[in-house]
């Protein structure tokens, strides 16, 4: 008992100490090791980009100017400007109008292939053959008329979410392109098949992206300016096509 009071004298009783420490920790770090499926370095991985280092980059700055472009449509939708600057003026608001057309103009879908129609040429409906000769023909084609087709009317005010992206203005002035496309990613923000990342950006006015079959590049979703419909344009739809 002597022998054992003597050896804990003194500095070895902190030397114990220590010692039984740094065994007890690196125990627990070998047993988190061994139960840690996933044994290598954490690397936080950001958007990657397939392609060469100048489309990288490329894309990274067009990715900064749409976040910008998406500031500014949330600003025009509140306040009717692009920014609160006191020395903003209606020529600035012009030029930024034209850069963010420019920026999400997309390329025109490709043309679908239509089948040929044979078209049958119908004799002409003389008046006489009718079975009431004194009530005038209906639908008969004047040349000399032309066709007016219907105009659709749109509604008018401050828009919010769920309305439609191309609702006028109080004014009636008509929204711009890239105001049109913020509003269609807001509205269709709740579907889940466009995938958790691509819901936030488009919370935000962002459009989607998603790797393209194909080429195995990143690709960025379209709207199509007329029936507001988005679509990828690896597998561009026709917006005046059936529905199925």
């Amino acid at each position: 008992m002597d022998t054992f009071l003597n050896y804990l004298d003194g500095d070895r009783v902190i030397y114990t100490f220590v010692l039984t420490w740094v065994v007890a920790s690196s125990i627990w770090v070998v047993l988190d090791w061994l139960g840690n499926p996933s044994r290598g370095a954490f690397r936080p991985k950001g958007e990657r980009y397939a392609g060469t280092w100048r489309e990288g980059r490329a894309a990274r700055r067009r990715m900064v100017q749409e976040d910008d472009a998406a500031v500014r449509t949330t600003l025009r939708d509140a306040y009717g400007v692009s920014s609160l600057q006191t020395g903003w003026t209606r020529d600035r608001e012009a030029r930024v109008l034209d850069s963010d057309d420019l920026l999400v103009r997309n390329r025109p879908a490709p043309t679908p292939t239509k089948k040929q129609r044979r078209f049958v040429r119908l004799p002409e409906l003389r008046p006489e053959e009718l079975i009431v000769p004194s009530e005038p023909v209906l639908a008969t084609y004047n040349q000399s008329q032309p066709i007016q087709a219907p105009q659709a009317i749109l509604p008018r005010g401050r828009w919010h979410l769920g309305l439609d992206p191309l609702m006028l203005s109080a004014g009636g002035a008509s929204p711009t392109v890239a105001t049109v496309r913020s509003r269609v990613w807001k509205n269709h923000a709740n579907e889940h098949f466009w995938g958790t990342q691509n819901q936030e950006r488009m919370r935000t006015g962002k459009p989607p992206r998603r790797t393209n079959p194909g080429t195995g590049k990143i690709e960025t979703a379209a709207v199509d300016r007329i029936s507001t419909r988005p679509y990828w344009k690896s597998a561009a739809v026709d917006p005046f096509g059936d529905t199925t």
